[in-house]
């Protein structure tokens, strides 16, 4: 299936198109500050779609450099794979510079005082419940792909496993949460697995395109590629508060 044409370079952002790179921006930095920065180019062809899917690859990647820039100069960490560009725009930086600031997870990463509080088990434990219903809507959506899908279930199958695996790292972080005496070591050994996530939808994403922005990622498979984009919030939430909930 051919792609969208794109839009063209000297059109304007909008408010819209620039919130949601920076929403995805945030979010792949907070799995770059949990240790887990691999294949942000896989996973970033299932978060830019929608609004951005008519943005070619070239004038993703510089955006998010703007972001960077930006992130920067408030004082925040920046992701490794893009580095500050600094030809923001004048009309655009301060865009940017008001969603960043107005970014409730942006805020916590360039807070020591956030960094340093010890977190809350119940609300760990209802970020866990959070992730494991989505997972359980992703697993759901997978058994009707192959179903209806390609003939050959061997790599649903694979998926599938995955995250059952996955569900069973979120029961044991659990289990240890309700203990009067949790172990932290176990806690987060368990929730840096669950991070190994990400590597593994940016594996099934990867398998399916190779371009950095395709929108016939989301034509082949609509439903799995939004689910999987509904799934990474959830997961960075969990993981982070359960890591905080025993203390860094």
């Amino acid at each position: 299936m051919a792609s969208k044409p794109s839009i063209n370079s000297s059109t304007a952002w909008t408010d819209e198109e620039l919130r949601r790179s920076v929403e995805i921006y945030v979010l792949l930095l907070r799995f770059q500050e949990q240790g887990s920065d691999e294949r942000f180019e896989p996973l970033a062809q299932a978060l830019l779609g929608g609004v951005l899917a008519e943005r070619n690859g070239a004038a993703i990647r510089y955006r998010l450099r703007n972001i960077s820039a930006v992130a920067q100069e408030l004082g925040g960490p920046i992701l490794r794979a893009f580095s500050p560009a600094e030809s923001v725009g004048r009309l655009v930086r301060p865009r940017i510079r008001e969603m960043l600031i107005g970014d409730p997870a942006f805020a916590r990463l360039i807070s020591s005082i956030a960094k340093a509080d010890i977190g809350d088990t119940a609300a760990a434990l209802n970020a866990l419940r959070i992730l494991r219903e989505a997972i359980g809507s992703l697993e759901r959506e997978l058994g009707w792909r192959g179903h209806n899908g390609p003939p050959d279930l061997s790599e649903t199958n694979k998926e599938r496993a995955d995250l059952q695996e996955a569900l069973s790292d979120i029961g044991a972080i659990e289990v240890e949460l309700v203990k009067p005496d949790p172990d932290p070591d176990l806690v987060r050994a368990r929730s840096g697995k669950l991070l190994g996530l990400l590597s593994i939808f940016g594996k099934w994403i990867g398998a399916r395109t190779t371009k950095f922005v395709d929108t016939t990622l989301l034509a082949a498979a609509p439903l799995v590629a939004a689910k999987v984009t509904g799934v990474l919030p959830a997961l960075i939430d969990a993981v982070e508060a359960a890591v905080k909930a025993v203390g860094h």
